[in-house]
Protein backbone atom coordinates (compact mmCIF):
# COMPACT_ATOMS: atom_id res chain seq x y z
CA UNK A 1 0.00 0.00 0.00
CA UNK A 2 1.23 3.47 -0.86
CA UNK A 3 1.37 6.20 1.76
CA UNK A 4 -2.18 7.28 2.62
CA UNK A 5 -3.08 10.59 1.00
CA UNK A 6 -6.82 10.84 1.70
CA UNK A 7 -8.07 10.35 5.25
CA UNK A 8 -11.77 10.39 6.15
CA UNK A 9 -13.03 11.14 9.65
CA UNK A 10 -16.70 11.46 10.64
CA UNK A 11 -17.35 14.02 13.36
CA UNK A 12 -20.29 14.50 15.68
CA UNK A 13 -20.80 16.35 18.94
CA UNK A 14 -20.84 13.13 20.98
CA UNK A 15 -18.03 14.09 23.35
CA UNK A 16 -14.24 14.56 23.23
CA UNK A 17 -14.64 16.59 20.03
CA UNK A 18 -11.46 18.62 20.49
CA UNK A 19 -9.38 15.55 21.31
CA UNK A 20 -10.75 13.56 18.38
CA UNK A 21 -10.00 16.37 15.96
CA UNK A 22 -6.48 16.83 17.32
CA UNK A 23 -5.83 13.10 17.00
CA UNK A 24 -7.01 13.00 13.40
CA UNK A 25 -5.00 16.09 12.48
CA UNK A 26 -1.95 14.40 14.02
CA UNK A 27 -2.45 11.41 11.70
CA UNK A 28 -2.72 13.77 8.71
CA UNK A 29 0.55 15.45 9.70
CA UNK A 30 2.20 12.06 10.27
CA UNK A 31 1.54 11.08 6.65
CA UNK A 32 1.41 14.52 5.02
CA UNK A 33 -2.14 13.65 3.95
CA UNK A 34 -5.43 15.46 3.53
CA UNK A 35 -7.93 15.00 6.33
CA UNK A 36 -11.54 15.15 5.17
CA UNK A 37 -13.79 15.81 8.16
CA UNK A 38 -17.33 14.64 7.47
CA UNK A 39 -20.18 16.16 9.46
CA UNK A 40 -23.47 14.45 8.70
CA UNK A 41 -26.89 15.69 9.71
CA UNK A 42 -30.25 14.03 9.29
CA UNK A 43 -33.28 16.04 8.16
CA UNK A 44 -35.60 16.53 11.15
CA UNK A 45 -38.50 14.97 9.25
CA UNK A 46 -36.83 11.58 9.62
CA UNK A 47 -37.28 11.79 13.37
CA UNK A 48 -40.76 13.32 13.46
CA UNK A 49 -43.51 10.77 12.78
CA UNK A 50 -46.02 12.63 10.63
CA UNK A 51 -48.63 9.96 11.11
CA UNK A 52 -48.92 10.56 14.88
CA UNK A 53 -52.58 11.22 15.58
CA UNK A 54 -53.60 14.53 17.07
CA UNK A 55 -50.57 16.56 15.92
CA UNK A 56 -51.31 19.33 13.44
CA UNK A 57 -49.18 19.94 10.39
CA UNK A 58 -48.30 23.38 11.74
CA UNK A 59 -47.04 21.87 15.00
CA UNK A 60 -44.98 19.29 13.13
CA UNK A 61 -43.41 22.01 11.00
CA UNK A 62 -42.49 23.96 14.13
CA UNK A 63 -40.80 20.89 15.60
CA UNK A 64 -38.82 20.48 12.40
CA UNK A 65 -37.83 24.15 12.43
CA UNK A 66 -36.54 23.94 16.02
CA UNK A 67 -34.62 20.73 15.31
CA UNK A 68 -33.16 22.20 12.13
CA UNK A 69 -32.00 25.34 13.94
CA UNK A 70 -30.28 23.27 16.63
CA UNK A 71 -28.61 21.10 14.00
CA UNK A 72 -27.22 24.15 12.17
CA UNK A 73 -25.93 25.63 15.43
CA UNK A 74 -24.15 22.38 16.28
CA UNK A 75 -22.60 22.26 12.80
CA UNK A 76 -21.41 25.88 13.07
CA UNK A 77 -19.75 25.20 16.43
CA UNK A 78 -18.02 22.06 15.18
CA UNK A 79 -16.81 23.76 12.01
CA UNK A 80 -15.44 26.67 14.02
CA UNK A 81 -13.56 24.33 16.35
CA UNK A 82 -12.20 22.39 13.37
CA UNK A 83 -10.79 25.56 11.77
CA UNK A 84 -9.34 26.72 15.08
CA UNK A 85 -7.53 23.44 15.79
CA UNK A 86 -6.29 23.09 12.21
CA UNK A 87 -4.83 26.59 12.43
CA UNK A 88 -3.22 25.87 15.81
CA UNK A 89 -1.72 22.67 14.42
CA UNK A 90 -0.34 24.38 11.33
CA UNK A 91 -2.59 22.40 8.98
CA UNK A 92 -3.97 24.55 6.13
CA UNK A 93 -7.69 24.26 5.44
CA UNK A 94 -8.23 23.79 1.71
CA UNK A 95 -10.38 21.70 -0.61
CA UNK A 96 -7.52 20.14 -2.57
CA UNK A 97 -4.60 18.17 -1.09
CA UNK A 98 -1.12 19.64 -0.94
CA UNK A 99 1.52 17.74 -2.94
CA UNK A 100 3.93 17.48 -0.02
CA UNK A 101 2.20 18.32 3.24
CA UNK A 102 -0.86 17.91 5.42
CA UNK A 103 -4.11 19.72 4.77
CA UNK A 104 -7.70 19.46 5.94
CA UNK A 105 -11.18 20.20 4.66
CA UNK A 106 -14.71 20.25 6.06
CA UNK A 107 -17.68 18.53 4.42
CA UNK A 108 -21.27 18.98 5.57
CA UNK A 109 -23.68 16.43 4.16
CA UNK A 110 -27.19 15.22 4.90
CA UNK A 111 -27.89 11.59 5.63
CA UNK A 112 -27.18 8.81 8.10
CA UNK A 113 -23.56 8.99 9.23
CA UNK A 114 -22.98 5.24 9.02
CA UNK A 115 -24.24 5.00 5.44
CA UNK A 116 -22.23 8.03 4.33
CA UNK A 117 -19.04 6.74 5.91
CA UNK A 118 -19.47 3.35 4.24
CA UNK A 119 -19.92 4.95 0.80
CA UNK A 120 -17.37 7.76 1.03
CA UNK A 121 -14.84 5.48 2.67
CA UNK A 122 -14.55 3.59 -0.60
CA UNK A 123 -12.70 6.55 -2.10
CA UNK A 124 -10.41 7.16 0.89
CA UNK A 125 -7.10 5.55 1.81
CA UNK A 126 -7.79 5.38 5.52
CA UNK A 127 -10.79 5.95 7.79
CA UNK A 128 -10.24 7.39 11.27
CA UNK A 129 -13.03 6.34 13.62
CA UNK A 130 -13.20 7.01 17.37
CA UNK A 131 -13.52 4.17 19.81
CA UNK A 132 -17.08 3.84 21.07
CA UNK A 133 -18.08 5.40 24.36
CA UNK A 134 -18.40 3.05 27.33
CA UNK A 135 -17.39 0.07 25.20
CA UNK A 136 -20.18 0.49 22.65
CA UNK A 137 -19.58 -0.35 19.00
CA UNK A 138 -21.36 2.31 16.99
CA UNK A 139 -23.15 1.78 13.70
CA UNK A 140 -20.59 4.13 12.11
CA UNK A 141 -17.64 2.07 13.32
CA UNK A 142 -19.28 -1.15 12.19
CA UNK A 143 -20.09 0.29 8.75
CA UNK A 144 -16.56 1.65 8.35
CA UNK A 145 -14.98 -1.73 9.06
CA UNK A 146 -17.42 -4.01 7.29
CA UNK A 147 -18.70 -1.95 4.36
CA UNK A 148 -16.17 0.70 3.31
CA UNK A 149 -13.53 -1.62 1.85
CA UNK A 150 -10.81 0.61 3.34
CA UNK A 151 -8.54 0.12 6.36
CA UNK A 152 -9.81 1.71 9.56
CA UNK A 153 -7.75 3.35 12.27
CA UNK A 154 -9.72 3.11 15.52
CA UNK A 155 -8.47 5.85 17.82
CA UNK A 156 -9.00 6.14 21.58
CA UNK A 157 -11.31 9.11 22.04
CA UNK A 158 -8.88 11.19 24.09
CA UNK A 159 -5.69 10.51 22.07
CA UNK A 160 -4.38 13.75 20.59
CA UNK A 161 -0.97 12.63 19.23
CA UNK A 162 0.05 9.98 16.73
CA UNK A 163 3.60 8.78 16.11
CA UNK A 164 3.81 5.00 16.67
CA UNK A 165 7.33 3.78 17.42
CA UNK A 166 6.50 0.16 18.30
CA UNK A 167 3.78 -1.68 16.39
CA UNK A 168 2.26 -5.06 17.20
CA UNK A 169 0.76 -7.30 14.53
CA UNK A 170 -1.88 -9.68 15.90
CA UNK A 171 -1.12 -12.50 13.46
CA UNK A 172 -3.14 -15.68 12.96
CA UNK A 173 -2.60 -16.32 9.26
CA UNK A 174 -6.11 -15.34 8.08
CA UNK A 175 -6.98 -13.28 4.96
CA UNK A 176 -8.28 -10.46 7.18
CA UNK A 177 -5.01 -9.91 9.00
CA UNK A 178 -3.08 -10.35 5.76
CA UNK A 179 -5.01 -7.40 4.30
CA UNK A 180 -4.40 -5.45 7.49
CA UNK A 181 -0.65 -6.03 7.24
CA UNK A 182 -0.54 -4.79 3.64
CA UNK A 183 -2.51 -1.71 4.70
CA UNK A 184 -0.06 -1.22 7.55
CA UNK A 185 3.13 -1.17 5.43
CA UNK A 186 3.35 2.68 5.45
CA UNK A 187 3.05 2.57 9.26
CA UNK A 188 5.56 -0.25 9.63
CA UNK A 189 8.16 1.52 7.49
CA UNK A 190 8.03 4.56 9.77
CA UNK A 191 8.31 2.81 13.13
CA UNK A 192 11.43 1.54 14.82
CA UNK A 193 10.17 -1.77 16.23
CA UNK A 194 7.67 -4.35 14.92
CA UNK A 195 6.39 -7.30 16.98
CA UNK A 196 4.46 -10.23 15.49
CA UNK A 197 2.17 -11.44 18.27
CA UNK A 198 0.76 -14.92 17.71
CA UNK A 199 -1.49 -16.62 20.24
CA UNK A 200 -0.38 -20.12 21.19
CA UNK A 201 -3.87 -21.43 20.40
CA UNK A 202 -3.27 -20.62 16.71
CA UNK A 203 0.13 -22.33 16.50
CA UNK A 204 -1.10 -24.71 13.78
CA UNK A 205 -2.23 -21.91 11.44
CA UNK A 206 -0.33 -21.41 8.21
CA UNK A 207 1.29 -19.23 7.17
CA UNK A 208 2.82 -18.80 10.60
CA UNK A 209 4.66 -15.82 12.09
CA UNK A 210 7.97 -16.91 10.59
CA UNK A 211 6.49 -16.67 7.09
CA UNK A 212 5.22 -13.18 7.88
CA UNK A 213 8.68 -12.26 9.15
CA UNK A 214 10.18 -13.30 5.80
CA UNK A 215 7.52 -11.35 3.90
CA UNK A 216 8.14 -8.18 5.91
CA UNK A 217 11.88 -8.56 5.45
CA UNK A 218 11.31 -8.36 1.67
CA UNK A 219 9.84 -4.90 2.39
CA UNK A 220 12.93 -3.95 4.45
CA UNK A 221 10.97 -4.32 7.70
CA UNK A 222 12.60 -6.24 10.54
CA UNK A 223 9.98 -7.88 12.75
CA UNK A 224 10.32 -10.05 15.85
CA UNK A 225 7.90 -13.00 16.32
CA UNK A 226 6.55 -13.45 19.83
CA UNK A 227 4.18 -16.13 21.16
CA UNK A 228 1.34 -15.03 23.40
CA UNK A 229 0.44 -17.42 26.19
CA UNK A 230 -3.14 -18.35 26.99
CA UNK A 231 -3.88 -16.61 30.29
CA UNK A 232 -7.42 -15.26 29.95
CA UNK A 233 -10.76 -16.65 28.85
CA UNK A 234 -10.67 -14.40 25.78
CA UNK A 235 -7.83 -14.46 23.24
CA UNK A 236 -8.34 -10.73 22.69
CA UNK A 237 -7.49 -10.05 26.33
CA UNK A 238 -4.25 -12.03 25.96
CA UNK A 239 -3.25 -10.10 22.83
CA UNK A 240 -4.09 -6.74 24.36
CA UNK A 241 -2.14 -7.50 27.53
CA UNK A 242 0.89 -8.63 25.49
CA UNK A 243 0.80 -5.42 23.41
CA UNK A 244 0.56 -3.31 26.56
CA UNK A 245 3.42 -5.19 28.22
CA UNK A 246 5.57 -4.47 25.16
CA UNK A 247 4.57 -0.78 25.24
CA UNK A 248 3.17 -0.91 21.70
CA UNK A 249 1.72 2.26 20.18
CA UNK A 250 -0.43 0.57 17.52
CA UNK A 251 -2.01 -2.85 17.00
CA UNK A 252 -2.51 -4.17 13.44
CA UNK A 253 -5.21 -6.82 13.22
CA UNK A 254 -7.91 -8.32 11.07
CA UNK A 255 -11.54 -7.50 11.79
CA UNK A 256 -13.33 -10.82 12.18
CA UNK A 257 -17.09 -10.98 11.89
CA UNK A 258 -19.90 -13.48 11.59
CA UNK A 259 -23.50 -13.34 10.52
CA UNK A 260 -25.56 -11.05 12.69
CA UNK A 261 -26.84 -12.79 15.78
CA UNK A 262 -28.65 -10.54 18.23
CA UNK A 263 -26.82 -7.59 16.68
CA UNK A 264 -23.41 -9.07 17.49
CA UNK A 265 -21.64 -8.58 14.17
CA UNK A 266 -18.05 -9.07 15.36
CA UNK A 267 -16.26 -12.10 16.72
CA UNK A 268 -14.92 -12.25 20.26
CA UNK A 269 -11.33 -11.11 19.67
CA UNK A 270 -12.37 -8.17 17.49
CA UNK A 271 -15.09 -7.10 19.89
CA UNK A 272 -12.77 -7.32 22.89
CA UNK A 273 -10.17 -5.02 21.38
CA UNK A 274 -12.72 -2.59 19.92
CA UNK A 275 -14.30 -2.21 23.33
CA UNK A 276 -11.28 -2.18 25.62
CA UNK A 277 -8.05 -1.28 23.80
CA UNK A 278 -6.34 1.90 25.02
CA UNK A 279 -4.03 1.46 22.01
CA UNK A 280 -5.04 2.55 18.48
CA UNK A 281 -6.10 -0.31 16.21
CA UNK A 282 -5.45 -0.55 12.47
CA UNK A 283 -8.05 -2.97 11.13
CA UNK A 284 -9.06 -4.47 7.80
CA UNK A 285 -11.93 -6.81 7.03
Amino acid sequence: MNTPKVLLMPLSSSGEVSERLQGALAVAKYFGAQLQVLHASVHPSRFVPHEVAGLSRQFMQELERIAGTQSRQDADQLRGLFKQLADQGGVPVRETPLPDGASACWHEVEGLRSELVARRGRVADLLIIPQGRDGAISATLEAAILQSGSPVLVMPRTQTVFCPHRIAIAWNGTPEVSRAVRSALPFLHRCSDVRILTHETTSDRVPGPEALQVYLRSHSIDAKPQWVKHRHRNDGADLLKAAQNEHCDLIVMGAYSHHRLQQQAFGGVTRRLLQHSPIPLLMSH
